[in-house]
């Protein structure tokens, strides 16, 4: 059984995702370099919630330009943001351009700088798409010329009609891109601020700030509808969520390519009118109770299509007979789920109910609720002593296995004192994931082996059974973690910094949703790679790209004609290894 789809929640992973945008292709990168200290000084550990971020004395300058003209772009704002979680500086730049962060704490940063009406951009992106460079900080350093050149977002205008020609107000109107999420292509939000407008009284709507691309817009005029107990509602036809230039079919669509700046109009079209369909039913407990004063959420089965028209989900209050209706559906496939009001308990129950909808109404649907799993267990350490850390900074998390089940299980759960720990609300498969705070001059651990009846199960996860308890279930923390470096060079040997990094096993087996052994990451502003805990493995690969999208790094396709070019390495438990690398002339 399937719990509950948090889609809130995926929105705003995803969103995070996906957040970095276009800047500067062939953009020059300035490299900082260090006027005191030690460049690779990194700080001693992340922050704890609610700490305050410590007060550095590092410095970060540059200039922000438009591209083409190459004119100051004043007040736009450019923000540093830690890559190991200790804060960051934000600041706006002044009329010619120019902005400064100052006291920042030694660390790694990247870099962003964005303005209304432009396109996002990360320091060091060779092509829009690209992720940004790196830069390291160490206490005392000025990093010099830290520059970006922005180009003007594009603009896609239009207008939205009914059937009969009259505008429609109010419609959500979206520009939609695809992109590589968990290693598959799939439609997303365009990524910035105006990807996404609302239709005017004379139903006209503009996206701004768009990166070049391809697009496709997407209209919604149903909107997050609540029905509360006692309400009825009696349509039968409705506007089904439509693409430009009037089809509710993604093959049908006519897709919309954008150029830096470019500004597409008369994207017009009128809404589908469709027959809408209703759900009624009723919510009982696993006693055969009605449930009441609980949430229902109607959701697309596959919760990134949820965000295709601007999350097309519907919520209903359950009335106290349990009884509940959604009206105005479109024709799909969705899941009913049960959300229980505040966070979920010991005794909460959850339910999901898979449901496809046509042109009929659907009439008479029981809901069962059921309790989610208990995991109870122990932290321990490799070699048999006790945990030198203090158990309040360990946290479990059960995340999902699956990138089509995206269930709230509840948050993080924390360590007693005796180092045990006890995860209620589990559903589906789950993958057993611990982050440990490292103490202020501290030794760092990592996660080694998640182990239940004496079987590792870190990579496959537990199938949890609804209302069974999992006793005896241990998390095996080390301080023996491994660390991979190296420097990228090019066919002239010189450092390249503007290209990913792709670091992957041979067996394809392991190239799954949050597999432990695929990374990429970005050369810092020396053309150097440092990166920590990779899991041991004897069949690793490595390969550096240019213009590779983000999230492309996980796809399988990818992956296969990568693994032809890669070069292999092992990497034993607690081994600090260096693997120099040469450019790929792989095209992505």
């Amino acid at each position: 059984m399937r719990n509950l789809v948090s889609a809130f929640a995926f929105v705003v992973g995803v969103s995070a995702l996906l957040s970095a945008q276009a800047t500067t292709p062939g953009q020059q990168v300035q490299r900082p370099q260090p006027t005191s200290g030690n460049p690779q000084q990194m700080p001693a550990r992340p922050l704890r919630p609610g700490e305050t971020p410590p007060k550095g004395s590092g410095v970060l300058k540059g200039q922000v330009l438009a591209s083409g003209t190459g004119a100051p772009v004043r007040r736009a704002q450019v923000r540093a943001m830690s890559m190991e979680g200790r804060g960051g500086g934000i600041t706006s730049t002044d009329n010619e351009g120019y902005y400064e962060i100052k006291e920042l704490p030694a660390g790694r940063y990247t870099i962003t700088a964005m303005k209304g009406g432009f396109a996002q951009g990360n320091y060091g992106q060779r092509r829009p798409g690209d992720p940004g460079t790196p830069i390291d900080l160490s206490d005392g350093q000025r990093a010099e010329k830290v520059n970006f050149v922005l180009y003007r977002g594009g603009v896609i205008a239009g207008r939205i009609v009914d059937d009969g020609g009259e505008a429609v107000a109010g419609t959500s109107v979206s520009a939609m891109r695809f992109a590589f999420v968990s290693g598959a292509r799939r439609l997303v939000p365009g990524g910035s601020e105006g990807a996404q407008d609302r239709t005017d009284d004379q139903g006209y709507f503009r996206l701004y700030g768009l990166a070049p691309g391809d697009y496709f817009v997407s209209a919604n005029n149903r909107g997050n509808q609540m029905l509360m107990p006692g309400m009825i509602n009696t349509e039968q036809d409705g506007f089904a969520p439509t693409y430009f230039p009037g089809t509710s079919n993604l093959g049908e669509a006519t897709r919309v390519t954008l150029k830096a700046g470019q500004e597409m109009t008369g994207a017009n079209f009128a809404l589908i009118v469709a027959r809408m369909a209703r759900i009624r039913g009723r919510v009982l407990n696993s006693r055969g109770e009605p449930v009441s004063g609980s949430m229902l959420m109607l959701t697309p089965a596959d919760p990134v299509m949820g965000m295709t028209f601007g999350m097309n989900m519907s919520n209903a209050m359950v009335a106290g007979d349990g009884s509940f209706q959604f009206a105005n559906i479109s024709p799909g496939k969705y899941n009913i789920n049960v959300r229980p009001n505040g966070m979920p308990g010991p005794t909460t129950e959850f339910a999901v109910m898979p449901v496809t909808v046509g042109n009929d109404d659907i009439d008479n649907i029981i809901v069962t609720t059921s309790l989610g799993a208990i995991a109870r267990g122990v932290v321990i350490t490799d070699d048999g002593t006790v945990p030198s850390m203090r158990p309040d900074l360990v946290q479990i998390f059960p995340q999902q296995a699956d990138m089509t089940v995206n269930i709230m299980s509840g948050g993080p759960t924390k360590v007693n004192d005796d180092f045990t720990f006890e995860m209620h609300s589990l559903f589906d498969r789950r993958l057993i994931r611990a982050s440990v705070t490292q103490s202020l001059g501290g030794p760092s651990w990592y996660v080694k082996a998640v182990l239940l009846d004496g079987a590792d199960v870190i990579d496959s996860g537990i199938e949890f059974t609804p209302g069974r308890v999992y006793e005896g279930l241990q998390i095996v923390l080390t301080q023996k973690a491994t660390e991979l470096s190296g420097l990228l060079t090019d066919e002239r040997g010189k450092p390249v910094v503007d290209a990913t990094v792709v670091i992957f096993p041979g067996n394809r087996d392991k190239w799954t949703f949050q597999s432990r052994y695929l990374r990429t990451l970005r050369p810092d502003t020396n053309g150097k790679y440092t990166i920590k805990a990779l899991p041991p493995g004897d069949d690793y690969m490595i390969i550096a790209v240019q213009n590779l999208e983000s999230g492309q790094g996980s796809d399988p396709d990818f992956l296969a004609r990568a693994r032809e070019e890669a070069h292999s390495f092992t990497l034993n438990e607690g081994e600090f290894k260096a693997v120099d690398i040469k450019l790929s002339k792989l095209v992505p």
